[in-house]
Order: C-alpha cells, then structure tokens, then sequence
C-alpha cells in the first residue's frame, strides 16, 4: 500500500540523511541522534497488532484451551506499550520511534490496533518495545489520551495503571487479570525484543510505506516460564508475585508474522 509522505519535504530527508552520516562513526543512535519531529504529521510505518489464540485469531467470547486443558473465554484484552525502538543488528544502530508517545492496544477497539507511525527509512531486522507505563507517569497526576484514567486502566496515584489486562469466563466462573506495578520487586515492565520471519528486513524507502503485522498470543498469558492454571488463580488484579510471574508469562505473547515494505 502506498502512502506518499507529503509532509516529508526533500529538505527533511536531506537534514536526516545529514544526521546519519554524522552519527555513523557511533555505535548505536540514541533517542536524541534521530528522533522524528512531532509536526510530522504523515506516516511511513504501520504496525498492525491482531488478537491470537496459538493459531487461530481470537473472537471474543468463543472457547479455547490452555496447556493445562482448561477451556476459557476471553472478553477483554488490552495493554500498553511504549518506548518503541527499531534495530539494526549488522550495523549495531537502535532509532527510537514515537518519543514519548504511549499506545493503549484495545483488541475490542480496532482503531487502537494500527499504530501509524513516522521513522526516519533504514534497515531494520527487530523491533523491541515496553509493555507498560513507566514509574515517572505512573506518579505524574491527572493524564491524557491513551493515559486517561477513563480508560479504565488506572487503579490509584499509590498503585498506577494497569499495564495489560486479560478478563473473560473460566467455565461458570470469571476471571480477571488486572496486571500492574512498577516499583522495587513488583515491577512488571517487560521489553520483549521481536525478530522479523524468515530473517527478512524492514527494508524501508523514501516516500514509501511498510509494515509489520504483529501477533499477540492470549494462551501465552498462562504459561512459559510460570504455570498459572485458571483453577488455581482466577484473579489478579493487585500488585505482587502473581503480577510478576504472568507478566513474564506475557512478555513472550508477541510475534511478527509478517513483514511488507511497500
């Protein structure tokens, strides 16, 4: 698909060209070498977020299964992500993408799905962002957009927002998992670091638009490395171990199935 960046004057390609011809000689770009402006107002990459179930695409209120054989159903899924960076191993360079920005994926809403996105066109073969809210938001008082307490993805200023969340049925029982906590032992961040199939580049051109579809697994929730069985713990929705443990179950949830540079 075609996007042409009108926004995107030869001037600008032309200032970050420069950029990247000074910063060649370093090893890698930090958030301050190559950071799009946030004039810019057109997009050059999609990242394209689907709900998924192993293999199977997700519908809300259909039954699945777990490892442990146990059938559910799930009608709420979401969570947050910021901190998104793309990564060049060959030449060891990391460019930062949407500075500050923070996304709420919500797999009943699909507009929050596709993530429009501006990056300064390079090759890239991973892409690596934080699953959550930082500690700093967390405290920072009253928020806006994607961080809006109406969200329904905020708890308390003492115990901040709720990174990701997964709801849904267990049988006759609900269950709810509210995962969130971001400081000392309790912090649930997580940055997964994600690599392309088939060991192909996000190759991307000038006035051209690409895109990465990126899966998001439910079953991942409740296992790997931690055995967290529905029967045993239909709830967590405060701070602690349990916390902990599913968020290092779904920080494995995400794949890319698939690459396409327009």
């Amino acid at each position: 698909m075609k996007h042409p960046l009108g926004n995107l004057s030869a001037f600008f390609y032309v200032t970050l060209a420069g950029l990247l011809l000074i910063t060649s000689c370093k090893k890698d770009y930090s958030a301050e070498d190559v950071v799009i402006p946030p004039e810019v107002k057109d997009h050059n990459l999609v990242l394209n977020f689907r709900a998924v179930v192993d293999t199977n695409l997700l519908e809300f209120g259909d039954t699945y299964r777990n490892n442990f054989k146990e059938n559910y159903s799930v009608n709420t899924f979401k969570f947050y992500i910021h901190g998104i960076e793309l990564i060049n191993t060959d030449s060891n360079k990391t460019v930062q993408v949407a500075a500050g920005q923070y996304f709420l994926v919500d797999f009943k809403d699909p507009s929050t799905t596709r993530l429009e996105l501006t990056v300064f066109p390079y090759k890239y073969n991973r892409i690596t962002f934080t699953i959550g809210v930082d500690s700093i938001r967390n405290v920072s008082g009253a928020q806006t957009g994607a961080l809006d307490p109406a969200k329904g993805m905020f708890w308390t200023w003492s115990t901040g927002y709720i990174m990701a969340k997964l709801e849904g049925n267990f049988g006759a029982t609900a269950f709810e998992y509210h995962i969130g906590g971001f400081s000392g032992t309790n912090n649930v961040l997580k940055k997964p670091i994600l690599l392309f199939p088939f060991a192909q580049n996000l190759d991307m051109k000038p006035e051209k638009t690409s895109e990465l579809v990126i899966s998001a697994n439910a079953n991942s929730w409740f296992y790997n490395p931690h055995e967290i069985r529905l029967s045993v713990n239909p709830v967590c929705t405060t701070p602690g171990i349990l916390a902990k443990q599913i968020s290092e179950n779904y920080s494995k949830m995400f794949t890319v199935d698939s690459v396409s540079n327009d």
